[in-house]
């Protein structure tokens, strides 16, 4: 009995132990909980009321960021009449007279001949249709040694009368007026008679560097020529020349004069000067013709991909350049400045019904559908018949309801 009541005790001190034991250890898990919770975690997954409130600030600050990160920059680009200066015309021609002149006067030392130079435009978009473009320099650009030509109207007009009255009448007009520069006078009769077939005119081409046109006989000579001419510099440049005014001036702007022939493409040339000129002489004319581009060229100067100059058989040195985009530019449009007296005529074709024709003073022909326009008998008609029917379908609503009684 006594053993058994000793091992009661002693199992019940062992539980007590373990009672007591378990009680700390509990005490210290309910501590660490506690600190735990305190602490935020990555792992604590939010509530919904937590990403309600959190998810706007966090778009906000993100905004934020990228506007302070990526600024929009606006890009300036600079103008050709800002960016060609009289110090980088300088750099360009010292480079084009000094280094790649010298160099083909030592490869050909024999044919020493003034080259004529050009500068070269390039466009970012190209206009609708083709045109001229005509420039008055500071300077003349005919060479010392050009072969100048004027084509004068005629005296007395038709084939039977002699164009030689007309020459001798104009040989005296310029030497009271003291222009020296003109070599050869060309009537315009004398160019239909003697310049009649293609190799006469081809060798017209070839002996003149310069011709100039009266203004009063430019569409019929420019007729007579052809398109050959236009595809040469300095050809077919118009003067109004008036013989009770001073002759003399209105010769020197014709020699003076630059026309830039648009194609249809993107880079086109115009004549600035030969290689006798003085650099002075040169860079006036460049410097000239970079201001009138700004007004005179279509699309304006923004429109202006690069500009340069060259000689006909050499590599271009740039003036000018940009990488503005194409987007910034509207495509130009070219429009034709017709007379005072230009008058289009339009009428009905008997051959053709329901079709116009239209008549310019060029010589050119469209034709045009009509508009179909209600006439108002036969709209009166339309009504008429309308209100008929209407009357029909009451009448026979009527009689329908008087056999349904």
């Amino acid at each position: 009995m006594v053993n058994v009541k000793q091992d009661t005790i002693q199992k019940i001190k062992k539980n007590g132990m373990k009672k007591s034991k378990i009680e700390k250890i509990n005490k210290k898990v309910k501590a660490k909980k506690l600190s735990v919770s305190n602490v935020p975690t990555k792992l604590a997954v939010p509530t919904k009321l937590e990403t309600v409130s959190i998810k706007p600030e966090k778009q906000a600050v993100i905004v934020e960021v990228k506007k302070e990160a990526s600024p929009k920059k606006t890009g300036k680009y600079v103008m050709p009449t800002q960016s060609i200066t009289a110090d980088v015309v300088e750099n360009c021609l010292n480079a084009l007279l000094n280094v790649i002149v010298n160099h083909d006067k030592k490869k050909s030392a024999i044919f020493d001949d003034e080259k004529p130079i050009f500068a070269e435009i390039r466009c970012i978009k190209i206009q609708n249709t083709r045109g001229n473009v005509r420039f008055v320099l500071p300077h003349s650009t005919v060479a010392s040694t050009g072969e100048v030509c004027l084509v004068t109207p005629d005296v007395k007009k038709g084939r039977k009368h002699d164009h030689e009255p007309t020459i001798e009448r104009w040989e005296d007009i310029l030497r009271k007026a003291q222009v020296t520069g003109v070599k050869t006078i060309l009537p315009v009769r004398q160019l239909r008679v003697e310049y009649d077939q293609y190799e006469l005119k081809r060798r017209l081409l070839t002996q003149h560097d310069f011709i100039m046109v009266d203004t009063r006989v430019l569409n019929h000579v420019s007729h007579i020529l052809g398109k050959m001419f236009f595809k040469k510099h300095n050809m077919l440049i118009p003067v109004r020349i008036n013989e009770e005014k001073n002759i003399k001036k209105s010769i020197e702007t014709g020699l003076r004069t630059a026309i830039l022939r648009l194609s249809e493409g993107e880079t086109s040339t115009v004549t600035i000067g030969h290689t006798a000129m003085s650099q002075d002489k040169l860079k006036a004319n460049i410097l000239s013709l970079v201001q009138q581009l700004s007004t005179k060229f279509p699309g304006g100067e923004a429109n202006i991909r690069a500009i340069s100059i060259k000689l006909p058989l050499s590599i271009s040195l740039p003036l000018y350049l940009t990488l503005r985009p194409s987007s910034t530019v509207k495509p130009p449009k070219l429009t034709q400045k017709r007379p005072k007296n230009y008058n289009v005529l339009e009428d009905e074709l008997s051959t053709i019904p329901g079709k116009t024709v239209r008549v310019a003073p060029d010589g050119s022909v469209q034709l045009k559908k009509i508009k179909k326009t209600p006439v108002a008998s036969e709209v009166a008609e339309e009504e008429i018949d309308s209100g008929s029917d209407e009357e029909d379908e009451e009448e026979s609503e009527v009689e329908s309801e008087a056999n349904d009684d």
